[in-house]
């Protein structure tokens, strides 16, 4: 009896062990992740999704409120693992949705140097209802969020990514609504800007400084006009005389 015990007990360490033992955390209403045993966040997400069925040319987005659900995952063993985390929520009418999120790492080409990034690798929605599911996923050669692995990803833009199904001939779209905050090997300090969010900033930035540009040289032009104007009144006594004259003149009713 005792070694069955035993042998039991064994076997759960050994699960446990093997399946992990993160603890999933919501923080603010905002922020989805997982933690170690010791506390130590091994994953945070922030970010609003809306989901779009495209069925039938619908055009109305439906929220998904990531923090509602519930949440489950694992976090990455080491550098080149893999981390996922999820969250599923149940609808009033009985049917039950998951978001899933999954992260790999590789080794990309930046600026002629390899550089190992982690990336939004695969995102996949289903949606089970009566006994029957539908499965949509983004497709294997798209990556979503990219960042430097000691980097979290921070964009202040909208993304929509689009989902396909086997057994389905119409997309969904899941929107994800700024701001976004992913960092899912870990912690990090420092933070790595999207290329849509740093393009638009710069556009934004150039534009200010021509409007600017352009309203000092215009307050410039009119600084020389009225200091040439009063010059030509000074120095050209004739035409002096001509303005007093003109300012003399009874005015036309």
């Amino acid at each position: 009896m005792f070694s069955s015990c035993l042998f039991v007990f064994l076997l759960f360490v050994k699960c446990v062990s093997i399946l992990g033992s993160e603890i999933s955390f919501v923080y603010e209403n905002q922020t989805i992740g997982l933690k170690k045993e010791d506390g130590e966040t091994c994953m945070s997400v922030t970010f609003q999704v809306k989901i779009l069925n495209e069925q039938n040319n619908n055009s109305v987005p439906i929220d998904f409120h990531l923090p509602s659900g519930l949440i489950k995952g694992k976090c990455a063993v080491d550098r080149k693992s893999e981390a996922v985390i999820s969250s599923t929520i149940d609808e009033t009418d009985g049917r039950k949705k998951t978001l899933k999120f999954i992260f790999r790492t590789d080794e990309m080409r930046v600026k002629r140097v390899d550089e190992l990034r982690w990336q939004l690798n695969k995102v996949v929605y289903v949606e089970k209802y009566a006994g029957s599911s539908a499965v949509f996923e983004s497709d294997n050669s798209s990556v979503i969020f990219s960042a430097p692995l000691t980097q979290k990803y921070v964009c202040e833009d909208r993304i929509n990514v689009t989902l396909h199904s086997e057994n389905f001939d119409f997309p969904i779209l899941v929107m994800f609504a700024p701001e976004i905050d992913v960092q899912p090997y870990g912690p990090k300090s420092n933070f790595y800007l999207c290329e849509r969010t740093r393009k638009r900033t710069l556009s934004e930035s150039l534009q200010n400084r021509s409007t600017v540009f352009c309203g000092v040289v215009l307050a410039l032009s009119s600084i020389a006009h009225i200091v040439g104007h009063m010059l030509r009144r000074h120095f050209m006594p004739h035409r002096k005389e001509l303005y007093e004259n003109l300012d003399r003149l009874p005015a036309i009713n």
